[in-house]
């Protein structure tokens, strides 16, 4: 069985490049649910999508109406070729 991986805010503010504030922001947009809201942990996936979100803004300029858009797209992008693997 895989061992799940949590990350708190701190550790993800400095493996992410991100503010704790950033971090709340997004979470309170709900681009990002952590793992366990509750003690605020994140999981190797969370992270991941904190990591594309500063590359869509920082890198990208993506502005924060379209920010949810693209995840939205990559989200059902990921569904789609998840069912199309079980499939096969």
């Amino acid at each position: 069985m895989k061992q799940i991986i949590h990350f708190s805010v701190r550790e993800i503010c400095h493996e992410c490049d991100l503010s704790e504030s950033e971090i709340k922001r997004f979470i309170e947009e709900e681009w990002i649910l952590p793992s366990d809201p509750e003690e605020l942990l994140f999981d190797e996936e969370d992270r991941a999508r904190l990591e594309l979100i500063r590359e869509l803004q920082r890198d990208l300029g993506v502005n924060d109406e379209a920010v949810p858009i693209i995840l939205r797209l990559l989200d059902q992008l990921h569904l789609l070729r998840l069912r199309i693997s079980q499939i096969k």
